[in-house]
């Protein structure tokens, strides 16, 4: 198997080696590589793909007493970057791994070659919309709960109680692609690919991430920001596109999160429109809804730049 070292532990890394523009992919919290299902085959055969374990999460091991933070998350995806000779990427990710990846672009904005923000935010409760704000209370609230169960419960005491609220508080939960049953594995493989003492500190490195807010209208680089419409993380979305101003905002149809549960082939058709604008050198700002019928709503701002 792949390890790069970087800053005294062993990252896991996949590299597909493929002809098309270097992508590099960070999973969302306690859902490694091997959680992104079939549709990430179409992103290994059509970019030069970069997956990785983000410290703490199954291949990728975390020492007692390593340093766990988002910031430090970022610092790692750089360190692996320069392992493998790439000097600059499109960088991107669902849920957790969006917010690694506005940490990366803040940080090292050299080496991002474009930015996409799925299904995520880049705040945390800091920010110029309360609703956003209310949002990402909410999640640190959840988070507390969740932390609190996993060190009570283990690892799979925490996933038993998510699989029962799955089946009977999300409204959500039939529409993906995979069925309850395929749901309720995934989510109880957690106790193979994550510790609690690792559930336990990653937890608390997203909820005590910093709130970007004030730096991200400062990237540059040409950014994607995609959510799903019934994703709690839609308000944060919508404020991060106002914020970034080389940005364009994709709202998919029925999807909740995260969209490549959801609407896989939306997802897809996203982040490759995004990836051949920005190497085409098109202007990629602006509006867009895909709705299931993959029917793309176009509201491109029309500039003279």
């Amino acid at each position: 198997m792949p390890y790069a070292r970087v800053h005294d532990i062993d990252i896991w890394y996949e590299r597909s080696g493929g002809s098309g523009p270097t992508l590099v992919l960070t999973h969302g919290f306690a859902g490694p590589t091997a959680d992104w299902g079939p549709i990430i085959e179409a992103f290994r055969a059509h970019f030069d793909l970069v997956l990785y374990d983000v410290r703490g999460h199954h291949r990728s091991v975390l020492p007692e007493g390593a340093p766990c933070s988002v910031p430090q998350f970022a610092a790692d995806l750089a360190g692996l970057m320069d392992a493998l000779g790439i000097e600059q990427a499109h960088v991107g990710g669902v849920s957790m791994g969006g917010m690694i990846s506005a940490q990366f672009a803040c940080d090292f904005p050299g080496k991002t070659r474009s930015l996409l923000l799925c299904d995520t935010t880049a705040g945390n409760r800091q920010g110029p919309s309360a609703e956003a704000n209310q949002a990402e209370q909410m999640l640190v609230q959840a988070f507390e709960q969740m932390a609190h169960i996993a060190e009570k419960y283990g690892m799979e005491g925490l996933a038993e109680r998510e699989n029962a609220y799955r089946r009977q508080g999300d409204r959500y939960a039939h529409l993906q692609v995979f069925t309850l049953e395929q749901q309720d594995a995934r989510n109880l493989s957690m106790k193979e690919h994550m510790t609690a003492a690792g559930y336990v500190a990653v937890n608390r490195a997203l909820r005590e991430r910093p709130d970007l807010t004030a730096r991200t209208p400062s990237i540059a680089a040409p950014a994607l920001v995609s959510c799903g419409e019934w994703d709690m993380f839609y308000p944060c979305a919508v404020r991060d596109h106002a914020l970034i101003p080389n940005s364009r905002l994709v709202t998919i149809r029925g999807s909740a999160h995260a969209t490549p549960d959801y609407q896989p082939g939306l997802w897809r058709q996203t982040v490759f429109d995004f990836i051949d604008d920005v190497e085409a050198g098109r202007d990629v700002r602006g509006e867009r809804t895909l709705s299931g019928a993959e029917q793309t709503t176009d509201n491109r701002q029309q500039t003279t730049a």
